[in-house]
Parts: structure tokens; sequence; C-alpha cells
């Protein structure tokens, strides 16, 4: 007995909301400030500022339907990210699934008016506004450890 596929089910079909991914395709170089520790407080927000470093590569998976992108870090110490980006045609929504290297997985919601991508999470959010020449990223992460939200990292990343 032949069934028509569920739209769980159905064969993925590539479109325009795979295209707009297009903008986080290529090499970067990131500067920035990483904060947080005991001593970050809604009084101290900044407190315990480090220098960030980073370089982070993202490129289509075979079929154009995901991105991965591998970022290596130095905030006192390695700090490397691998993520896989797509769009879940199903829930009608972008996501990030994260692995690093100190073993941490998150799952995240991304959003995109203009140039502005927006990335929620239940602990960690972030804001990504890209220059009109797509060339630069101003990335601003924050995190939640208690109630409050805080700044977790300040950086500015180019495309080489």
């Amino acid at each position: 007995m032949s069934q028509e596929p569920t739209q769980a089910h159905a064969h993925p079909v590539r479109g325009p909301q795979h295209d707009v991914l297009d903008v986080f395709v290529g090499d970067w170089k990131a500067d920035g400030e990483s904060f947080g520790g005991a001593s970050q407080d809604d009084n101290n927000p900044r407190a315990g500022a480090t220098r960030w470093t980073s370089t982070h590569n993202a490129r289509w998976h075979t079929g154009r339907f995901f991105l991965i992108q591998d970022e290596r870090a130095q905030i006192d110490g390695p700090f490397d990210t691998l993520s896989i980006i797509g769009w879940d045609a199903v829930a009608n929504c972008y996501f990030a699934r994260t692995f690093e290297n100190h073993g941490f997985y998150r799952h995240y919601d991304l959003a995109v008016e203009g140039r502005v991508w927006t990335i929620s999470g239940e602990t960690e959010r972030a804001r990504i506004e890209f220059s009109h020449d797509g060339r630069r990223q101003v990335i601003h992460w924050e995190w939640r450890p208690k109630d409050t939200w805080l700044p977790l990292c300040d950086r500015v990343a180019t495309k080489l």
C-alpha cells in the first residue's frame, strides 16, 4: 500500500531560506573580549575581561542544505566549537546545533531581519550584525548564569 509522505518525511526541497545562510560562508578572523567568571554581576557586567581571538570557517555541506562552521578560539586556552546551521522546514525556522571541546552541546533558534541575525538559547543568546558588503560581523553574546542576562563576549569578525 502506497502512502503520501507526511511533511516531516517529505523529501526536502532547497529554497531561498537556504540561500540566506550564504552570508556566513567563508573564512573569518575575529578579535574582541570575553567576559564571565565569579566576579561578573549586574554591578560589574564586564568583569574578568579576557582577549578573544579566533578564526572560523563556514562552508556548505554536500547538497547545500546545511552549513558546517568550525571555530577555533583562544581565550585563556583553546575554545573550539563545531556548528551545524540550517533551515527546519517543518518548524519554519533556522537552527544551530553546536558542539564544543569542553563537552557542551547547545541548541539555538536563529532568526534574521535584514542584516541582523539573532541566536536564542536557553542560557545564551547573541546578536550578529553583518556589514552592508557582508565582509564584517559585529558579534555580541550574552549568557544567563542566574536570573540576569550578562555580556559573554563582544567581537568583530572580518572575512579573509
